[in-house]
């Protein structure tokens, strides 16, 4: 949502040369991997299925559609490269998965890194897997910056 403000309200999204979307929230009217569960060991079930009414308690599923709120379904042309990661158990998967797609058929660059058995917010914990994806990362906006 940052770089779609950026682009439409202020004309700036050019000074970036690439972003960092870690798994992210892109569909608040749930994507499929959002709705069938996903891994959660932390929540209880009825916490998870309401997630997206904790941030949006007023809006119903068509108003959660919106591209100010969902930033899948914007139009997503003119935008910087982006690096797509995501752990294959995480319950926001698919968000990552679509908004990939999207972005690639917007005409931008992006890559997709997605890690096996890895939950959500696996980059914050002391594990390779997170090694792993802080190098892929920092190796996207290395090239993303020319070297």
């Amino acid at each position: 949502m940052t770089l779609l403000r950026l682009r439409d309200r202020h004309g700036v999204v050019s000074r970036f040369e690439a972003a960092n979307l870690v798994y992210g929230a892109y569909d608040l009217s749930g994507t499929p991997s959002q709705r069938s569960g996903g891994y959660t060991p932390l929540l209880s079930r009825r916490d998870v299925d309401d997630m997206p009414g904790f941030f949006l308690p007023k809006h119903d599923l068509e108003e959660r559609r919106h591209p100010d709120i969902s930033p899948l379904f914007a139009e997503l042309a003119g935008l910087p490269p982006a690096l797509f990661t995501a752990g294959t158990h995480d319950r926001l998967l698919d968000d990552t998965l679509f908004m990939a797609a999207r972005w690639h058929a917007a005409g931008n660059r992006c890559e997709l890194a997605l890690y096996p058995e890895a939950p959500h917010g696996f980059t914050f914990f002391p594990i390779a897997m997170a090694r792993a994806a802080h190098a892929r990362i920092e190796r996207f906006f290395q090239e993303s910056a020319g070297g």
